[in-house]
């Protein structure tokens, strides 16, 4: 067996017996992964990932695995981006509740469908620096949020902002006192290099590691992932 094979089974037993509510998931996505089921396009992903010496970004199915394990357990999730519903599945099978927004109509309408008789999803229609400030205040108990709603080309929406991560911080901010643990993660961390054309429209690495300071987080990054985590 390869370096790869083992370690790709190392995650998966893992993510298994951390949590097996999603046992039947995650061997389904290790199968095509693998190339032992349809959608093989899996398997492409983590031969590049491979092929790059596993250097960012992840395969969706390793970053699902890092917002498990960081995760609180039976808590309300955030979620900005939804796109296809991937993730927000995947945190429906452990959340209290999942409260995932997206601005662009077709994915909207294709999520709502999706998640219709889910009965903890709930997609909300528009973009995160409008949502947060009407949903924020209602929100209580432990909650995560999943920061992953900016622009990446394709289908994806492009608003005002390619990220709006500094509003979306600055609005989470204003109402960790009404929230008990919070765990803040962020997508997409190599992103955050304004000095880089593409990225310029992004705030620095600084950033993210002073809002954590200036509101008591301590901080780590995972899988190109921030983490922010309030006790």
């Amino acid at each position: 067996m390869s370096d790869y094979a083992q370690t790709f089974l190392e995650i998966v037993n893992h993510t298994i017996r951390k949590h097996p509510e999603l046992a039947e998931h995650v061997e389904r996505v290790a199968a095509t992964a693998q190339g032992k089921g349809p959608g093989n396009a899996r398997f492409d992903e983590v031969a590049a990932w491979e092929k790059r010496q596993f250097s960012a970004p992840s395969p969706h199915f390793i970053k699902q695995t890092v917002l498990l394990r960081n995760g609180l357990p039976d808590c309300t999730w955030v979620e900005t981006g939804t796109y296809l519903g991937d993730t927000t599945n995947v945190l429906s099978k452990v959340a209290k509740m999942v409260y995932s927004i997206e601005p662009e109509p077709s994915l909207f309408a294709a999520a709502r469908n999706k998640f219709a008789t889910t009965a903890n999803v709930e997609i909300i229609n528009g973009i995160s620096e409008a949502v947060f400030p009407g949903l924020l205040p209602k929100l209580s108990g432990d909650i995560c949020f999943w920061l992953d709603g900016h622009y990446s080309a394709g289908v994806t929406y492009q608003g005002p902002q390619d990220t709006p991560i500094a509003d979306e911080l600055a609005i989470v901010a204003q109402n960790l006192g009404n929230f008990g643990k919070t765990v803040v993660m962020v997508d997409d961390i190599r992103c955050f290099d304004p000095s880089i054309p593409e990225y310029a429209n992004y705030p620095t690495l600084d950033f993210l590691v002073d809002w954590a300071r200036a509101n008591h987080c301590k901080w780590h990054i995972e899988q190109d992932i921030f983490i922010a985590r309030k006790p």
